[in-house]
């Protein structure tokens, strides 16, 4: 099935930030040869576009809460474009922002090379103190469970609001 690439009015069938070419695109500029572009190979063009789809789950169920502005239409399915939605510089966020179609190749690149982006987790992650022969973990109280992908934060931080903070202009 292909994807359906949000365009900026506010699809409501939409379930993609990034086209597959985009992507493809983005990840041959920075050299990710773990992003394997065979045209002629179905099934990985399939298993590409279905990284896509859940990096774009993740960005919107990890970061949607933390997005600056809101949804530009009730009825869109995604959550970009969105309105009242400024950088820190006070320029707006305009259609699909391009640290959000950045972060969505960085998620696709995960998912299509295994990692889970959405686990479920045990207790919070909150390990105390864990031997497995020669290797001890130990989490101090309150640590947080799950994987931070700091490139993927990183190139959203212009389209999130700090936390506490719902800045909406106007």
């Amino acid at each position: 099935m292909p994807l359906v690439v949000e365009d900026g009015s506010g699809l409501a069938n939409a379930d993609a930030y990034v086209s597959l070419e985009e992507c493809d695109d983005y990840h041959a500029s920075m050299g990710n040869a773990a992003w394997v572009t065979d045209p002629d190979d179905g099934e990985n063009t399939a298993a590409r576009e279905a990284a896509i789809r859940r990096a774009t789950v993740f960005l919107d169920s990890r970061f949607g809460r933390r997005f600056r502005g809101r949804r530009a239409r009730g009825n869109q399915k995604l959550l970009w474009p969105r309105t009242g939605a400024f950088d820190e510089d006070g320029y707006e966020l305009v259609g699909i922002p391009d640290p959000v179609r950045y972060a969505v190749c960085e998620a696709a690149l995960r998912a299509f090379s295994g990692t889970d982006l959405l686990p479920d987790l045990e207790r919070g992650g909150q390990v105390i103190q864990e031997t497995i022969g020669p290797i001890s973990t130990t989490y101090a109280a309150g640590a947080p469970a799950g994987t931070r992908f700091s490139i993927i934060e990183g190139l959203l931080a212009p389209c999130l609001v700090e936390a506490g903070v719902r800045a909406v202009r106007a």
